[in-house]
């Protein structure tokens, strides 16, 4: 079972990692990449594109490894420790911590996506590319609902929550 000092850790953990997530997408704008262009991506942007997909994935794993299991044992219906993460999530969405089980499940597929390089399929490099940087805005909006939802428990210590600080 966690304990609430773990869950607050946690939070400040996801925290950190939305913050610079923010910033790389900022760097990034709205950058569309398109098969003819995806070979010329400027050292800045892989950068930046380097660093989001680093910090989406500690993003995603401290929400899905500490943050979450913790909210349900701190929740008015925990489940047991053995319980599948599916009726996790699905506790969560009802709870509504997460927006959605579909949508968790999605972000975990475009993840595994994003651990390949599709060095000679441009068009589907730039696909891959294109769905991460919408996946970034979804898991950004995720972790923005936890958050409310953890300060509307009074979990943050009086910390702004989901604010872009770098803390």
């Amino acid at each position: 079972m966690k304990s609430l000092q773990e869950v607050e850790a946690a939070l400040g953990e996801c925290r950190r990692h939305a913050a610079i997530l923010r910033e790389a997408k900022a760097g990034i704008g709205t950058t569309t990449f398109a098969p003819e262009s995806v070979e010329a991506i400027s050292g800045a942007v892989l950068r930046l594109l380097d660093q989001s997909a680093y910090r989406f994935g500690k993003l995603q794993d401290t929400l899905g490894l500490r943050l979450l299991p913790g909210i349900l044992d701190l929740s008015e219906e925990p489940l047991p420790e053995e319980t599948p993460f599916a009726q996790k999530l699905q506790a969560l969405e009802r709870l509504g911590v997460i927006p959605s089980v579909n949508q968790w499940r999605l972000l975990r597929e475009l993840r595994n996506q994003l651990a390949h390089e599709y060095f000679d399929m441009p068009a589907l490099k730039a696909a891959v590319l294109n769905r991460f940087l919408d996946g970034i805005d979804i898991l950004l909006q995720t972790w923005d609902q936890v958050s409310a939802y953890a300060a509307g428990r009074g979990w943050l210590r009086g910390e702004a929550g989901s604010e872009h600080d770098a803390g």
